[in-house]
């Protein structure tokens, strides 16, 4: 098992999204002790992610959610997924655009 990382990128604290993205990803990450980091869309680290909208949701540097916010059930799932190392950790059950 590794260290499992949830990356939530958004634009600023303007951005509801990315707000409500990020304290789902933040109580998430608390009850399943993992890591969380913020990252704006337009710093370095966005712009190697090749973010094209926000929020964007990445487990361990794979794209889970783009423009939407996941609930805390299906966050957990995936975190879940990728503490035990499956294969498809990460990816949501139903793909975002």
């Amino acid at each position: 098992m590794g260290k499992v990382i949830i990356k939530v990128v958004g634009s600023d604290f303007t951005c509801g999204k990315c707000i409500n993205a990020l304290l789902i990803a933040t109580r998430v990450a608390k009850r399943k002790n993992v890591g969380v980091e913020h990252i704006e869309a337009f710093s370095k680290e966005g712009q190697k992610l090749k973010v094209l909208v926000v929020p964007s949701v990445y487990i361990n540097d794979r794209l889970v959610s783009a423009g939407d916010v996941l609930g805390e059930d299906e966050l957990e799932r995936l975190v879940d997924e990728a503490l035990l190392g499956n294969p498809g950790a990460g990816s949501p059950q139903h793909p975002r655009p």
